[in-house]
């Protein structure tokens, strides 16, 4: 017999099944009976709590993005000098890929999704724009600030959602990120440019 849980629980239950079994099998080969017995759980009771495949999908899309906008909410009410916001944005996406116990896969799962199917493509390209907005937003502030150098906000921006889609990407695939070095020299390359001021 299943032990009563609550329902906050028991999504979470359902939902973590499905994500492992939507990235063993893909997104069409998995089967709602597939996600309840990984589950431990009836088919019926799945659809208790989702209507359908699909709406479970969309609940972890959901979850998948919400790391990104958390971060990005943090920033925004953050009052602290542009430096310190961009240095602290970076550290938090390095912690967070370094810090997972699994492989992000189903980041690359719904992106291959996206490919196909437009409301995730919607939804993905809007978390895109949403970065890249935030992240403008902070570029400007430095530049307003005297920290940084006028380039166009948008171009560095559109480079760093570049370079977080990389990590994820290599994350997904098992390949942690090198902490040490790119919170270090790699960061330096961002702030100061890879060009020696004074060459030889």
């Amino acid at each position: 017999m299943t032990r009563h849980l609550p329902e906050s629980e028991r999504r979470a239950q359902i939902l973590r099944a499905a994500r492992s079994i939507f990235i063993e099998r893909g997104y069409l080969s998995a089967r709602v009976e597939d996600v309840a017995s990984r589950a431990g759980l009836s088919k019926g009771a799945v659809y208790f709590y989702f209507e359908s495949k699909r709406e479970i999908f969309d609940a972890l899309v959901e979850e998948e993005l919400a790391v990104t906008r958390s971060f990005l909410a943090d920033a925004e009410k953050d009052e602290r000098p542009a430096v310190i916001k961009l240095l602290d944005l970076g550290r938090r996406y390095l912690d967070y890929f370094a810090g997972l116990k699994t492989p992000p896969r189903f980041f690359l799962l719904m992106s291959e999704l996206a490919i196909r199917d437009e409301d995730v493509r919607r939804k993905v390209t809007g978390v895109h724009e949403d970065f890249v907005s935030a992240t403008e937003a902070v570029i400007l502030q430095g530049i307003r600030e005297g920290a940084f150098r006028p380039y166009d906000a948008r171009a560095v921006a559109l480079f760093l959602k570049a370079f977080i889609d990389g990590l994820a990407g290599q994350s997904a695939v098992g390949m942690r990120p090198d902490t040490e070095r790119l919170a270090t020299d790699g960061l330096r390359v961002l702030l100061q440019g890879l060009l020696n001021p004074d060459p030889p």
